[in-house]
Formats: structure tokens, C-alpha cells, sequence
């Protein structure tokens, strides 16, 4: 079998994930993997597929001009070899505060530091009636390797979320 991953963006509208996915079942294809989202307007997919070598050629050389008829820009990347999972504990980090500049970017480049691996990260704006602006939540999914005291970890993310005035929470996931 042969994997592909396909990225695709373009305006939201209703059956574009009915679409692409029909295609995509005609073609041959299992989806393994995929995570869609609404992006205040725009549509973005993300979607691991495997097929038959055969299919997935036809997949990588028609699929793209299909998606720009459905109003989509896509893409197709061949999936090589898988690189080994990352040793460690599961944990969720979910972060709450006033929306400012830089707070995604602080928050990774201290988990790199530490040599902590990011599984997912969702970051969105809501609207925050009770304080006048907007407030931004991030919740990241990590591997944290072994070597790694939580402890300090846990320290390093309280001092970074202290700089930016927001509040943390990383719990282990069960």
C-alpha cells in the first residue's frame, strides 16, 4: 500500500468534506488520519490516505485539478518512511489569557527546548465579554521524553505563562 497526505484550503461551504471524501472512496482510498477545520471562512484539511500503488498515482495526478473545481487549493505529499514515535509520557498543556502577540511562538520554543514533542496544537480566539477583548486558548497535545523532570518543565512553563499573564494547566493524559 502506498500513503499519500493531502493538504487542501479554500473557502468553506457545505460538501466539501462529502466531496473530497467521495472522491476519494471511488478512488480506492482508506482514509488513516485527518483533521479538517473551519478557519473563520476558510477550509483546511489535512488527511492521511492510503491505496493501492495504482490508485494513489491517479489520486496524486487527478486529485488537485478536481479540488480547484470544488474551489480548493491541494496538495499531495508521498508518505516515506515513517520516523520512529517519540519515547514518553502523554500530557495535555492548555493555556488561557488576554490574546496577545508571541504566545504560541513562547510556548513551543520552550517545549523544544526541553525536548518535548508536539503531538496536535489547536490555538483559537473567543470572545471574552466579561473582560472587554479577546481571550486565546491553546491546548497542545506532548510527548515528554523520559529524561524530562515534569517538575521543571512544570517550572519553566509557570515563569514563560507569568511573562505573558496567562494561566497554565498540564495534566498528565489518561
Amino acid at each position: 500500500m502506498t500513503q499519500l497526505i493531502l493538504t487542501a484550503v479554500g473557502p468553506d461551504r457545505a460538501g466539501i468534506v462529502g466531496e473530497v471524501t467521495s472522491h476519494l472512496a471511488q478512488a480506492g482510498a482508506n482514509i488513516l488520519d485527518s483533521r479538517m477545520v473551519n478557519l473563520r471562512g476558510q477550509f483546511a484539511l489535512m488527511i492521511l490516505l492510503e491505496a493501492e500503488p495504482d490508485a494513489a498515482g491517479a489520486i496524486a495526478r487527478d486529485l488537485p485539478a478536481k479540488a480547484q473545481s470544488m474551489g480548493l487549493q491541494l496538495t499531495t505529499t508521498p508518505q516515506t518512511d515513517t520516523p520512529p514515535r517519540v519515547e514518553g509520557l502523554s500530557y495535555k498543556l492548555k493555556t488561557y489569557s488576554m490574546d496577545q502577540p508571541g504566545i504560541v511562538a513562547r510556548l513551543t520554543s520552550l517545549l523544544r527546548s526541553f525536548g518535548v514533542n508536539i503531538e496536535e496544537l489547536s490555538a483559537w480566539q473567543e470572545s471574552a465579554a466579561f473582560a472587554g477583548s479577546a481571550l486565546f486558548l491553546c491546548e497542545i497535545t506532548l510527548t515528554v521524553p523520559p529524561k524530562v523532570a515534569i517538575a521543571g518543565l512544570r517550572t519553566e512553563l509557570a515563569k514563560v505563562c507569568n511573562e505573558l499573564n496567562c494561566d497554565v494547566d498540564l495534566e498528565p493524559v489518561t
